[in-house]
């Protein structure tokens, strides 16, 4: 079992009242007031998109000025799809396809049920009926006018899998010649994107991840097996297309500071599932070092040369953490594995609820508590100099500019942003 995360002060209860930490870094580009956050804010060319409550708005970058607002009518999670954003309900319910430029609707559909979406198709499992005997569909649509692509017969269970390598919540995975489905929920079958034939790729689902990486269907175990001291993730690979079998091992997660094993690959704050691009899987050793390995073969590209456990990356850089969730921080070359730089414990607890974490080509951000209040702390990608130190939670990063919210007032949650 995952550890519960720490008790602490929420952004709602930090209404009305100051965080006590002192701010260290340039003055805020902008401030604007939201009334709920809970998804990461991102940018979309000038605009960046505020997932507020149940309202989607979008300010201007450089002003923080609303360019657009969108109501939707029940809680949802957005996806970014190019200069289009996905809006689905959370729980089941309605979708709607926008121009991010304008807010304006491009389309919308009813009644879907574990939206998926790729960069250019969206998915859904639809049913007719409730219960044992619902007649459900997984169905295909062109991301950019809704059209139907394609339609599979399911069972209630189905779903494609939104997991996928080195891709970070709320941008959508590229879309590649197949993914991976549960048609029945048992088995992950591979799926043409596009068309729907289904491929010869088939490997049983171990209640953890299944993806397609760069025509390979990929499934994880992160429980490691009875006995096993050493944090094992088993890996299963088969060629999508084919199903003819490819490497299968093993790689480890690392541990947390009690001990315990981590085992996801990917800090569960990060907004990723796995570390990586293409085949590359960034794991940890036997001994406890972060590594490369190619899922392909099942070598190991690059091993670190001290411990450390991954917790966050992007297709360039790999940050890496003492233990899971404690110590001192450091970003690795992702081709290479040398060290770029070292930073000291930030002294923020990656089991608190306020843990947050995010590479972009030019920042670091981490974000946690210090006696039960969260902090940001943000670092130069390429030399580690600290280049800020906010209170606040991490609302949202960028190449250039990172997102705190904080206290409001009366009024709701502030939000600003810090350009660097």
């Amino acid at each position: 079992m995952r550890p519960a995360p720490r008790v602490e002060v929420t952004q709602e209860s930090l209404r009305g009242s100051e965080t006590g930490a002192q701010r260290e870094g340039p003055e805020p580009t902008w401030s604007v007031t939201a009334g709920r956050l809970e998804q990461p804010l991102t940018q979309l060319g000038q605009v960046i998109v505020v997932p507020d409550g149940r309202e989607l708005r979008a300010v201007d970058r450089s002003t923080g000025q609303d360019r657009w607002r969108h109501p939707f009518p029940v809680s949802y999670q957005y996806a970014v799809a190019g200069s289009l954003i996905v809006v689905s309900a959370s729980n089941g319910g309605p979708l709607e396809v926008l121009d991010a430029a304008t807010g304006a609707t491009r389309w919308r559909a009813e009644d879907t049920q574990d939206v998926v979406v790729q960069q250019q198709v969206v998915y859904d499992r639809e049913c007719v009926g409730t219960g044992q005997s619902a007649k459900c569909v997984v169905i295909a649509r062109d991301v950019r006018d809704g059209r139907e692509l394609w339609k599979l017969p399911a069972d209630r269970f189905a779903r494609v899998s939104d997991e996928a390598l080195g891709v970070r919540v709320p941008y959508a995975a590229p879309a590649g010649r197949y993914v991976a489905v549960r048609l029945n929920g048992r088995t992950y079958t591979t799926v043409a994107a596009t068309t729907g034939k289904v491929g010869a790729g088939r490997l049983p689902s171990r209640a953890w991840y299944g993806f397609v990486a760069d025509g390979l269907l990929v499934t994880t175990d992160n429980d490691p097996p009875r006995g096993d001291r050493r944090c094992t993730v088993g890996i299963a690979t088969v060629n999508a297309a084919t199903g003819a079998r490819g490497w299968s091992g093993e790689v480890f997660s690392g541990r947390r500071e009690d001990g315990e094993c981590a085992k996801v690959l990917a800090h569960n704050g990060s907004g990723l599932t796995l570390i990586g691009a293409g085949t590359r899987l960034v794991a940890v050793t036997a001994a406890g070092r972060p590594q490369v390995v190619d899922l392909r073969t099942g070598r190991t590209q690059w091993e670190g040369v001290t411990s450390g456990v991954p917790i966050d990356g992007d297709d360039r850089s790999v940050l890496v953490r003492r233990t899971a969730d404690e110590g001192e921080l450091a970003l690795l070359d992702m081709a290479t594995g040398a060290t770029r730089w070292t930073a000291p414990d930030p002294g923020l607890s990656g089991t608190s609820a306020s843990w947050r974490s995010s590479v972009t080509r030019r920042l670091v951000a981490v974000s946690g508590a210090v006696e039960k209040r969260p902090v940001v702390l943000v670092y130069d990608a390429s030399t580690g100099r600290q280049l800020g130190r906010y209170p606040g939670w991490l609302a949202g990063v960028g190449d250039d500019w990172v997102a705190v919210s904080h206290s409001g007032g009366p009024d709701g949650i502030a939000l600003d942003l810090y350009a660097f």
